[in-house]
């Protein structure tokens, strides 16, 4: 099934970049320094999170190292993909005030293709799969590091996890972009400078590895697992869509292009150096380690190695501040989208409630539970999403 459907996707980003003009491979760097980066902080807020560090990791542990290619060749290939829903999402947003827009699948496929019920199975789908799952993948991670680390029992880090939830829904949305705007710029610049560290100060270790690299992207087997898993991280990391592009597009105030072109390099930015980076760190703790089955324990592991006592501190930190800012986006989405639908403070203070609680189970579920359904309403929003594109497209 999933052959099938990678090959429709490849199939269906190389005609939107042909009807494109290829305009989802031109960045004016310039531009995107010089206006306002809120929107750009908020898509690398929800895209940069845990999960594009434990997503690369789950990927090279089940599908090898040529997982790796695939998630980046795959990623180029689909920015049309990103184009078109960025555009979308912008063209079909709905205004709430008199400075504010929400937007997303729900109000592409209401103001767009006018549907009466698609929008809400849209809807409901991307708040199980974003606002629920995804975080559920954040707070595992972050509990299993803390606990390890600080020995800290799991009833301690739900009561704190909790804490920090509570105030996450406290929060207003104009309050989640100021945040976002503070604390994204400082995760980007400590996650890429502790990588950087890392690798110049273990150049050996890389060097001395990087022929398993080589041997395992060139292995029949690794090339055609690799693809799979390769193209379904690709998705979860870039969030290829899934719906939160033409939701954060909607929110943002510079023009369409501009706001697509910042959804586009936060993928570059994600793909690339993240993915690289990541892949850099495992290479230089396989020069004299094996790959452990658990994402959770490898990452501590590399951290440990590289950089002994206080590795898992720093691992800690940036941890917290990755899922920090993927908490308050997929807060944010579901908050905005149920203030909108309901306008009411009784519905409104419940769903406060379900989303603490529903985010506080992934401390103790097993995330191959998680990553079952996750890839399950992957595959739904996928369908939803193209079927947006394919019938709008010619308004475009």
């Amino acid at each position: 099934m999933w052959i099938v459907f990678i090959i429709f996707i490849f199939l269906l980003s190389i005609i939107l970049t042909i009807k494109s003009k290829f305009n989802n491979y031109k960045l004016n760097i310039k531009s995107l320094i010089k206006n306002d980066k809120s929107a750009l902080f908020m898509t690398l807020g929800t895209r940069l999170g845990v999960g594009s560090i434990v997503g690369t990791l789950s990927s090279i542990i089940i599908g090898g190292f040529s997982s790796v290619i695939w998630i980046i060749i795959f990623s180029f290939i689909s920015t049309s993909l990103i184009y078109y829903e960025a555009l979308l999402g912008n063209k079909y947003k709905q205004k709430i005030n008199d400075k504010e827009y929400i937007g997303g699948p729900f109000f592409i496929l209401q103001n767009g293709l006018k549907s009466k019920y698609l929008k809400y199975i849209s809807l409901i789908v991307l708040i199980i799969l974003y606002s629920f799952l995804f975080q559920m993948i954040q707070v595992n991670s972050i509990s299993y590091i803390v606990g390890k680390t600080l020995k800290i029992k799991k009833i301690y880090i739900f009561i704190s996890m909790a804490i920090l939830l509570f105030v996450t829904t406290r929060l207003s949305l104009n309050d989640t972009k100021n945040i976002m705007n503070k604390v994204v710029p400082i995760k980007c610049i400590l996650f890429f400078s502790v990588c950087i560290f890392s690798i110049i100060t273990h150049y050996n270790d890389l060097s001395n590895s990087f022929h398993l690299l080589i041997e395992n992207i060139f292995n029949l087997k690794s090339i055609f697992v690799g693809l799979i898993i390769g193209v379904k991280r690709s998705i979860f990391m870039n969030e290829i869509l899934i719906g939160t592009t033409s939701v954060s597009s909607a929110t943002d105030k510079n023009d369409i292009n501009l706001s697509i072109k910042y959804q586009l390099f936060s993928v570059y930015f994600v793909t690339i150096i993240n993915t690289l980076l990541i892949t850099c760190l495992i290479l230089i703790y396989l020069n004299k380690n094996i790959i452990t089955n658990d994402y959770n324990i490898l990452i501590s592991n590399i951290f440990n190695y590289i950089y002994g006592y206080f590795g898992n501190y720093i691992l800690i930190i940036i941890f917290i501040l990755f899922g920090s800012t993927a908490l308050l986006g997929g807060y944010y989405i579901f908050k905005s989208n149920i203030d909108y639908l309901f306008n009411n403070r009784v519905i409104s203070y419940i769903s406060k409630i379900l989303f603490i609680l529903i985010v506080l189970s992934g401390i103790f579920i097993n995330n191959d539970y998680i990553w079952k359904y996750i890839d399950i309403l992957i595959f739904i929003m996928i369908i939803i999403n193209s079927y947006s594109i394919i019938k709008l497209i010619r308004k475009c």
